[in-house]
């Protein structure tokens, strides 16, 4: 008779003691496989679900940019430039400021593109409008200049104003009855009105713009302004502190004056959200790897711990069976059988053990995993994936667990001496 036959003969005998070690082995690699499953499950479920928060979190960015640009288009400049001696309080007092800057000065923006998307200089004066009666604020406007379009759109905030052109504001020409095409005069010089402003309920109700040489001129200021309208680059976007900061490293000898507007506030508050989403899904992030991290320390831990325990508990087992067999092995061994013999008995059947509960414990392990963590079709289908690649280890630990365990107690059975087992009574 064959070692593997009687080996499967022993085994239909003693029913319990196998099952008893098949049970342990396979709790033990149950509970690791399981552990596994779960981890990489969860891993991969919780990296779906965060990646369609990011790809949800950009959109929002795409769609609040896009409104941004659009609303930035319609309400122009958040920023303003002055000459770092005006006082404020004259200037918001007056609606101009007294102070000028050469001209030139606003050329050294463009080195500036991460600072701001675009400027334009002005010259401003409030000023006694004599063919017409009427206190105006005379506007003049220069040539904008487009650095980046991180926040409004390319197209003009500003439309060029023609050589011999002007814009009215709506206070003036509806008071006093002008329309596009007709010809005025402002301090003795003739402008042709290209076009009348809507109602806006400003200042510029009562403004006349007309181009920057044409005013630097009349007010006799060449090469002057006195201001230059910025929209901020969205990187530094309503934060005033660090405009101030980089823009005097630009224009030392200026100041910047944010132009606040409910509406900005709104698409601030806007991004804001969006920001804060996105600093969610980080923090998601963040959450997501200290779990993982804490559970692969469970595994380190678990995984030697389950491997010895399991070990200890065949060793028990074996060297139960092998006491509890030692008159079968005395007559084997009195019968030709070699210790060798014996020993590879032992160690055959603590194999087979546990390959049946390495398998055992995959597939109990590959079910609580699959119960706890699947949820649709296609996490069935990444499941069974993932549970593949554990069969082999399952195996392994399975058999590497009781071949340990075993060891001993097959020396024991091989170190038997026949003849004093046989005299026993």
């Amino acid at each position: 008779m064959s070692i593997w036959s009687m080996m499967l003969r022993e085994i239909a005998y003693r029913k319990g003691n196998f099952l008893l070690g098949l049970a342990g082995i396979a709790a033990a690699v149950a509970l690791l496989v399981g552990v596994l499953m779960g981890l990489q499950l969860h891993a991969a479920r919780s990296d779906g679900l965060v990646s369609r928060k990011e790809e949800e979190t950009k959109a929002v960015m795409v769609d609040l940019r896009a409104d941004l640009k659009q609303a930035m288009q319609r309400l122009g400049y958040n920023a303003l430039v002055l000459p770092k001696d005006q006082s404020l309080g004259d200037w918001y007092a007056e609606d101009f400021g007294a102070l000028t800057m050469p001209e030139s000065w606003a050329l050294r923006l463009e080195d500036a593109q991460e600072l701001i998307d675009r400027y334009l200089p002005r010259l401003r004066r409030k000023l006694k409008w004599e063919e017409r009666q009427w206190t105006i604020l005379l506007v003049g406007v220069g040539q904008e200049r487009v650095l980046d379009t991180s926040v409004a759109e390319g197209a003009p905030l500003t439309p060029a104003i023609p050589p011999d052109g002007c814009v009215v504001g709506y206070e003036l020409h509806h008071a006093l009855g002008l329309q596009p095409g007709q010809e005025i005069t402002v301090l003795g010089r003739v402008f042709r009105i290209d076009r009348c402003e809507q109602e806006l309920g400003t200042k510029d109700d009562i403004s006349l713009w007309i181009p920057l040489a044409a005013a630097q001129q009349l007010l006799d200021q060449p090469g002057a302004i006195n201001e230059i309208l910025v929209v901020e680059h969205l990187s530094v976007w309503g934060n005033l502190a660090e405009v101030r900061r980089r823009m005097a490293a630009v224009l030392p000898d200026c100041q910047v004056v944010e132009i606040a507007s409910e509406t900005l506030s709104r698409a601030h508050a806007r991004i804001k959200v969006a920001e804060e989403a996105r600093a969610a899904v980080e923090q998601e992030n963040e959450k997501r790897a200290l779990l993982q991290a804490e559970r692969r320390s469970a595994i380190t831990r678990l995984g030697p711990l389950g491997f010895l325990a399991c070990a200890v508990w065949i060793g028990i087992l074996m060297y139960l069976n092998v006491r509890e067999r030692a008159a079968e092995i005395g007559v084997l061994r009195a019968i030709g059988f070699r210790a060798g013999d014996v020993r590879t008995l032992v160690l055959s059947k603590a194999g087979l053990l546990g390959l049946a509960g390495g398998l055992a414990g995959f597939a109990l392990g590959t079910t609580a995993a699959m119960l706890l963590e699947v949820r649709d079709q296609a996490g069935t289908a990444m499941g069974w994936a993932v549970a593949l690649e554990h069969l082999g280890l399952a195996a392994a630990m399975g058999i590497a667990a009781c071949l340990l365990g075993s060891w001993l107690p097959a020396r024991v059975a091989a170190a038997l001496d026949p003849a004093d087992i046989l005299h026993e009574p």
